[in-house]
């Protein structure tokens, strides 16, 4: 980093350095010891007649039972913790990409306002330049000389600045980051902290009046700008992690479509165990790459407190490059997938130029009416109807009741067929549909589509309720 060696610089070429038994015991499953059981404690043991249990069996019966339920407790317990994890993973995600869409439409403003930044930024760094240029030609001198002394003090006031500009730079990245307010809002607070530090520094750089009042002032700013550093590398390692994760939204939003053509070739009678394979390594990869993150993420969050920030950064940057290794791998599967399927396509074209195709990412309700495909990822509950629509679950929950299929809980279903009807309700990381048909979308999300497949790809957000046709309608 320019701005690290610019200060580094400073600070080394001015030479400031700081220079008994129990009646009754037992363990269950989960390690909780039971104790002196009175009922346990003052069982006699009783000849088995009959086939009957004798009193200290059906004791330990009774135990058995009340663990085994306290064990189906527990697993419900943590199912249900499990449960909410994902859910809010999936309103964090749903929530990044109606950011992501908003962002597309004030890009150009956004743009207009990092170039005028960077102008700033630039110029500050060639006056950091022009006064380490002329503080080398009078450095022989020493600091007693007055002007020396002089551009000492400005040659570490610029560098200082540049250093500020480049902080309020990382400002409007964070401003315009797609990630969540509070995130956003805590990240702000910690650029305005650095802003604040250098700043005092800076102070009193320039109110100091001689060589040893410079000095000691300078050993403080090493001191912040060591402090400083560390919340920059954590900030700009949690932008790079939040932008990849951007990234791999949308390889997943291109690998649901994929799927959604492979089931409409599939149903043509094409064989598609090739591209299967492929969107199977894909899928892996990216949800490989999501996992990294997640430990960059937490990496980097923890910079602050650790012991050893710079070895932590460093294990961040790690995962972030092993995060990209991993897209890198699914990209290759996905081009390879598309490579296939345009062979595969001759004679097969779904639905003629009736096809359309929707993907939506929102949490609420979506009813759809359709002919065609469907991919679904969500949390909630799912009807399907026909119960003779060709389903296909991973994750869900499944049941058929009145000729309705019933999915719930949280994972993917392939739903295949014509005159069909899915309504959706809860939160959905993503809904694809390939096919014609009608969709009645109610709550908060985004949603990409496509008419008929002559027609160019539209994206907007969602906010209420919103009715979208797609391919031809009858």
């Amino acid at each position: 980093m320019r701005l690290g060696v610019a200060l580094a610089v400073v600070l080394i070429i001015l030479g400031m350095t700081i220079a008994t038994a129990q009646p009754f015991k037992h363990e269950d499953q989960q390690g909780m010891m039971h104790n002196g059981c009175p009922t346990c404690a003052n069982a006699t043991e009783q000849p088995n007649v009959q086939g009957h249990m004798n009193e200290s069996e059906m004791h330990q019966e009774i135990h058995k039972e009340m663990h085994e339920q306290m064990e189906k407790g527990h697993e419900k317990q943590h199912g249900i913790a499990e449960h909410e994890k994902v859910r809010e993973k999936l309103k964090e995600r749903i929530k990044e990409r109606v950011k992501d869409v908003q962002m597309k439409r004030n890009a150009t403003e956004i743009a207009v306002k990092m170039r005028e930044m960077k102008k700033i930024s630039d110029k500050a760094r060639e006056n950091y330049i022009m006064a380490k240029k002329k503080y080398m030609e009078l450095k022989a001198r020493g600091l007693k000389d007055p002007e020396t002394f002089r551009w000492a003090k400005q040659y570490i006031h610029s560098g200082v600045d540049y250093a500020e500009r480049w902080l309020e730079r990382l400002k409007v990245q964070v401003q315009n980051a797609n990630m969540g307010e509070d995130q956003k809002e805590r990240l702000m607070v910690k650029i305005e902290n650095c802003l604040m530090a250098l700043e005092e520094k800076k102070a009193k750089i320039n109110n100091s009046k001689d060589p040893e009042e410079l000095k000691e002032a300078v050993k403080e700013l090493r001191k912040t700008w060591n402090d400083v550093k560390i919340e920059i590398r954590s900030i700009v390692g949690l932008l790079a992690t939040n932008k990849l994760e951007v990234l791999v939204s949308k390889a997943e939003d291109v690998v649901a479509k994929l799927e959604g053509e492979i089931e409409a070739l599939e149903a043509s009678g094409v064989d598609v165990s090739k591209l299967k394979e492929l969107l199977n390594e894909s899928e892996e990869n990216l949800n490989l790459a999501r996992e990294k993150l997640e430990e960059a993420y937490d990496k980097f969050e923890e910079m602050a407190d650790a012991d050893n920030p710079n070895e932590v950064y460093v294990e961040g940057k790690q995962l972030l490059k092993e995060a990209r290794e991993h897209i890198k791998k699914a990209f290759t599967d996905i081009k390879a997938i598309y490579r296939e399927i345009r062979q595969l396509r001759v004679g097969q074209v779904f639905y003629g130029n009736e096809t359309g195709e929707l993907l939506v990412v929102g949490s609420g309700s979506a009813e759809i009416q359709f002919s065609g495909v469907m991919v679904v990822l969500a949390t909630g509950n799912v009807t399907v109807t026909p119960s003779t629509a060709v389903v296909t679950v991973v994750g869900f929950e499944r049941g058929v009741e009145g000729g309705v299929s019933e999915l719930s809980g949280h994972g993917k279903a392939v739903i295949r067929g014509e005159n069909v009807t899915v309504k959706v309700d809860g939160d959905f990381m993503r809904i694809f549909v390939k096919g014609k048909g009608t969709a009645t979308l109610e709550g908060e999300g985004i949603y990409k589509l496509k008419k008929t497949i002559k027609e160019k790809m539209v994206e907007d957000t969602f906010s209420g309720a919103v009715k979208l046709e797609f391919g031809v309608i009858e």
